[in-house]
Parts: C-alpha cells; sequence; structure tokens
C-alpha cells in the first residue's frame, strides 16, 4: 500500500522523465530542421557533416548529462560533487589532447600545410560525436562551479547565523 505523498513523489518523477525523454527526443529532431546551415566545418580535408547533425548530437549528450549533474550537485556532498566535477572535466580534456596528439601523429607528418594542424584538430573534436569530450569539459566546470556556489552559500548562512546569535 502506498501512502498519497509516495503516490505523488512517483507521479512526480514520472513526469520529470517523461519530459527528459521528450527533451531528448526534440533534440535529436534539429537534424530535420529545413535549410542550409551552412558548411562552416571545413578544410582542405573536405567538409563534415551538416550542421543541424551537429547540433543535434552534441544537444543530445548535454541533455542527457546535465540533469545527472544537477541531481549529483544537489544530493552530493560539496567536497564530492567538486571531486566528480574535477574528474569529469579532466576526462574530456584527457580526450581532447589524445585527439591532438593521434592527429599529430598520423595526419600532422603526410601534410605539407602544419598550420592547418589547430583547425584539424578542432574538426575532429567537433565531428567526434560518439564521445562527449567537450561535454565533459563543460559538465565538469559546471559541476565545480555548483560545489563553489553551495559552499559560499553555505559558509554565508553559518556567518549570518553566527551573527545572530551574537
Amino acid at each position: 500500500m502506498t501512502t498519497p505523498l509516495r503516490s505523488l513523489a512517483v507521479w512526480k518523477w514520472g513526469l520529470l522523465l517523461s519530459l527528459w525523454c521528450g527533451c531528448l527526443y526534440g533534440v535529436l529532431r534539429v537534424t530535420e530542421i529545413p535549410g542550409n546551415w551552412g558548411h562552416w566545418i571545413c578544410g582542405p580535408w573536405g567538409c563534415g557533416p551538416k550542421l543541424q547533425a551537429l547540433v543535434a548530437c552534441h544537444g543530445f549528450w548535454l541533455v542527457l548529462l546535465v540533469p545527472a549533474a544537477i541531481i549529483f550537485s544537489a544530493a552530493l556532498p560539496i567536497r564530492q560533487v567538486r571531486l566528480i566535477g574535477t574528474l569529469v572535466a579532466g576526462l574530456g580534456t584527457v580526450a581532447i589532447l589524445i585527439v591532438a596528439i593521434i592527429q599529430g601523429c598520423t595526419w600532422l607528418p603526410v601534410t605539407l600545410h602544419p598550420y592547418y594542424f589547430g583547425q584539424r584538430v578542432l574538426f575532429i573534436v567537433a565531428t567526434k560525436v560518439e564521445f562527449p569530450m567537450v561535454q565533459f569539459v563543460c559538465i565538469g566546470l559546471l559541476l565545480r562551479y555548483f560545489a563553489k556556489s553551495r559552499d559560499r552559500r553555505e559558509a554565508a548562512e553559518e556567518s549570518e547565523a553566527t551573527g545572530y546569535e551574537a
């Protein structure tokens, strides 16, 4: 037997889950927006995929991961939120560095234009949507910001409480 309060919580989480799934579906539908958004991700190696597809894939990762980051930042202690943020941002940074090293070892020696190297690395990072490198960096920094914000808020509340007691 469930209590009315528990039943309300189940409905609330069910509604939030449905909203989240709808947002995931909606961000993937960006690929079907008509129009030419341009091919600004081009270089001497050719052009990348349509911009709508890249926006949809990167947006999907953000919509998938940001709610977990918000829940972690609210539920876990500040120290753990800061640690998780550092680890997630570090993972994204290491992935970007690995892409740069691989491109440096494979693409740079065979090209006649080494000044395109930075553009090539950015091209690979932007079009490599199988692993959310940029999103991990952003979410890790967001978690660290949430931890710092909570730390400041708790310190202000503590100093306010001790100020009224004196």
